[in-house]
């Protein structure tokens, strides 16, 4: 049987993974994109004079930096290697986190910027960030600069989902493994992988065949985690 590979994250992120995944596996997959989550900018109309720092927790934080009228070259604080260069692109001055919002946190709070930072973000956001800054001494304020709509499966990734292939589904969000959890049971042998143990948990409604949490919570493990378990489902040894 060709196994089933599901993407179910925001479409450029789906597309890119897609891609990286086919350049470095040979064998037969199909790729199926079913974004969980549309990205819909909010305006910006908070007044961010004064800031210091801004804090990036998603590339879609960055998208929409560029209608806050932030100072060039400011300080930006990143969850992860990718948001930084693309932080770095929109010429902030980048510093790359350690691939989760409590970890970065903690990273701010052991550097000690002078405030005031800010903290832009979706609608639905988890870490508490600026709660945990200002707790320590750091001012820091939220602002929502983005929604992420749920959306159902597409008819070919709820199919697929309850066929008889193997399925294999990367999840790279709590609120995406909620959204999927909402829309099962599944009958299809499903393999998930998820981004870390919050991820995990949110996840605990989906029936699986199997279940791996990468190495680290960054998309280059979640690569290295998918490409495994295709090997494993490929060679009929799990």
């Amino acid at each position: 049987m060709t196994p089933v590979l599901i993407l179910t994250r925001p479409a450029p992120q789906a597309e890119a993974f897609a891609a990286t995944i086919s350049a470095r596996w040979a064998g037969a997959v199909r790729i199926i994109l079913s974004p969980l989550l549309q990205i819909v900018p909010l305006p910006v109309t908070a007044d961010l004079a004064g800031v210091t720092g801004v804090i990036f927790t998603s590339a879609h934080g960055v998208s929409a930096a560029a209608s806050a009228n932030l100072p060039s070259g400011l300080t930006a604080w990143c969850v992860g290697e990718k948001t930084a260069q693309l932080a770095a692109d929109a010429g902030f001055d980048a510093i790359a986190g350690p691939g989760d919002a409590t970890r970065l946190a903690d990273r701010i709070i052991s550097r000690r910027p002078q405030g005031p930072l800010v903290h832009l973000h979706g609608h639905h956001t988890r870490g508490g960030i600026c709660d945990r800054l200002n707790s320590a001494g750091i001012l820091c304020r939220d602002v929502i600069v983005y929604d992420q709509i749920s959306q159902a499966l597409t008819d070919e990734a709820f199919e697929a989902l309850n066929g008889t292939d193997p399925v294999i589904l990367p999840l790279f969000s709590p609120r995406t493994a909620t959204i999927l959890g909402e829309q099962s049971p599944f009958s299809a042998p499903v393999h998930l992988i998820v981004i870390s143990t919050a991820v995990q948990n949110a996840a605990a409604a989906i029936a699986v065949k199997s279940l791996s949490v990468a190495a680290a919570p960054d998309a280059d493990a979640m690569v290295v985690a998918t490409l495994k378990r295709l090997s494993a489902v490929a060679a009929g040894n799990i």
